[in-house]
């Protein structure tokens, strides 16, 4: 084993890349960091954090030998499930005041 400049040791066997198509982004990127290698999106620069959406497309495919701790770029496509996304919500709720001036009184 190769020990790099912060200590930690370059293991020199290759990995083989599995299959992350299909697979949540963030599922996609600790299952490839548990397998020892680098997910990415197609834009290592975007603000935007490989962590939102399903995995559509990868490079290299699976099967594929890549050096350990070695990059996987993937695409990741929106689901379009709100799911988690509550505001605006329409109508808008009642306030406690007005609800109770709707309310009979049983006096």
């Amino acid at each position: 084993m190769k020990a790099l400049a912060d200590g930690h040791s370059r293991d020199a066997r290759p990995v083989v890349v599995p299959d992350f198509a299909g697979k949540q982004a963030l599922d996609a990127w600790l299952s490839g960091h548990d397998a020892g290698l680098l997910l990415q999106g197609p834009d290592p620069d975007s603000p935007h954090p490989l962590t939102n959406g399903r995995v559509v497309a990868q490079l290299p495919s699976a099967g594929t030998e890549l050096a350990r701790w070695g990059t996987v770029t993937v695409w990741v496509t929106d689901d379009g499930d709100p799911g988690g996304v509550r505001e605006p919500r329409r109508p808008p709720p009642e306030h406690r005041e007005a609800a109770a001036a709707l309310e009979p009184d049983d006096d």
